[in-house]
């Protein structure tokens, strides 16, 4: 069964869910643990039982990479960029039916220093994984170069989500394949000389 599918991922989903509601309706600051947990239909001891206190519940369960995608990208063979494509949109379809509450967790965080917080953490969090999967796909490559694409790869993606939930990108997953070849085109810039006047 995958963790999408498990009864601990589906409740840990509707206290995010509660969580977000409540805090757009009345302010985040007005938000308690047990309002949440009321919202949700739980005790507030099952609450805890899943998050350690309110701003954890509005980030909800952390947004790891597929585990058969992830396997299937570090043991891929083909072109990097068009095996990553794959990983990235098995990752993102996870969460088509869920812009409206992603723009709000966003519109929040930048309100909320700890959610802002939480969500940069999640984001190296993130970071470190792409880190892990790359240098399993390359072994021996140099470590400064692993960094400096899944960083890239990382600020593909959320500028992705950033557009879609704006509404200025309706296709999720095509706005991020289309950011992911922007590396190949970002990477020749380098290499280009200057053009117009010096």
């Amino acid at each position: 069964m995958s963790p999408l599918q498990t009864r601990r991922f589906r409740t840990a989903k509707k206290i995010q869910a509660a969580a977000v509601e409540l805090a757009v309706r009345d302010g985040l600051a007005n938000v308690t643990t047990e309002a949440i947990a009321r919202h949700a239909g739980i005790s507030t001891r099952t609450f805890f039982n899943y998050y350690p206190y309110k701003e954890a519940a509005l980030m909800g369960p952390p947004p790891d990479y597929p585990p058969e995608a992830s396997e299937a990208f570090a043991a891929g063979k083909g072109r990097l960029i068009d095996d990553l494509c794959l990983l990235i949109e098995a990752h993102l379809t996870r969460y088509l039916g869920e812009r409206e509450m992603i723009g709000a967790l966003l519109a929040l965080s930048e309100k909320d220093a700890k959610l802002e917080a939480l969500r940069n953490s999640a984001m190296l969090s993130r970071r470190a994984q792409m880190r892990a999967l790359l240098h399993r796909r390359l072994p021996g490559s140099d470590e400064r170069v692993i960094e400096i694409l899944a960083a890239a790869i990382i600020a593909c993606t959320h500028a992705a989500t950033k557009d879609w939930v704006a509404g200025t990108r309706l296709d999720f997953i095509a706005a991020a394949h289309e950011n992911l070849s922007l590396i190949l085109v970002a990477a020749e810039m380098l290499d280009k000389p200057a053009s117009g006047p010096a």
